[in-house]
């Protein structure tokens, strides 16, 4: 479940429990077999950094980047959780219900209260967040902007030309730019946050629930297409090409 992209759109980092419990894994995009980079804690919500040298993940109540590679984690916020980066290395979290940002030099600073799962946007200039419903807000000055007023709404991202995909009532949702939405009625029903593709603006990948499993899939929010990365038994999970 929680698939994220590589900033060059070429490996997608994961949760599986296919070992002990929940721990991160990377995949190439296209399917194959996957690495194992935790052990141990529960991780969860991972974020790919925008210069492709970190994962950072929810684990022990903090917020840790991880080397794609393997490696020694570093922590980036304590009492965290819900991170996300934006273009130029500034990571965006939830501390409590608040909305925090973490600079590159490690100076933090609180942009907003009341707030939940962020994500930020490819320009750098906005953050979305659910506040029963869906808003942003514009990092410069503050401004906020009431995009739905669903509470239903949940897990928004923001496609690389500033289309919101989110999941209302299990179904997979767009808000375009000046307020029309689109009903992606075609997906099947996703059970988990929708990952827009760093660099095509028609691609998605997301949590899938088939069968009583979890399954990681992409698809094109046009046309479908929707394909399976990995699957899922009650015995067994395995990554496929």
């Amino acid at each position: 479940m929680s698939p994220t992209w590589s900033p060059d759109g070429e490996q997608i980092a994961f949760l599986s429990n296919r070992a002990e419990g929940w721990d991160l894994y990377t995949m190439p995009a296209t399917g194959g077999d996957a690495t194992r980079l935790t052990s141990g804690a529960t991780a969860d919500n991972p974020a790919w950094s925008p210069d492709g040298r970190w994962i950072a993940v929810e684990r022990n109540h903090r917020i840790e980047a991880i080397p794609p590679g393997g490696g020694e984690p570093v922590v980036l916020a304590r009492d965290a959780g819900y991170p996300t980066w934006s273009p130029s290395g500034q990571l965006a979290f939830i501390r409590g219900r608040d909305l925090h940002v973490r600079e590159p030099d490690g100076s933090e600073r609180l942009i907003l209260p009341d707030a939940d799962q962020p994500h930020w946007s490819a320009d750098g200039e906005t953050i979305v967040f659910v506040r029963g419903g869906i808003w942003q807000v514009d990092i410069g000055s503050g401004k906020l902007r009431q995009r739905t007023r669903n509470p239903a709404d949940e897990s928004p991202c923001i496609q690389f030309d500033g289309d919101i995909v989110f999941i209302r009532n299990a179904q997979l949702m767009i808000i375009h730019q000046y307020d029309s939405m689109t009903d992606i009625s075609y997906h099947p029903s996703p059970a988990g946050a929708p990952a827009a593709h760093p660099l095509e603006i028609d691609t998605v990948a997301y949590q899938l629930h088939d069968g009583g499993n979890w399954d990681i899939v992409t698809a094109s929010l046009e046309y479908g297409n929707v394909r399976k990365l990995t699957r899922a038994t009650w015995t067994s999970w395995n990554a496929r090409a």
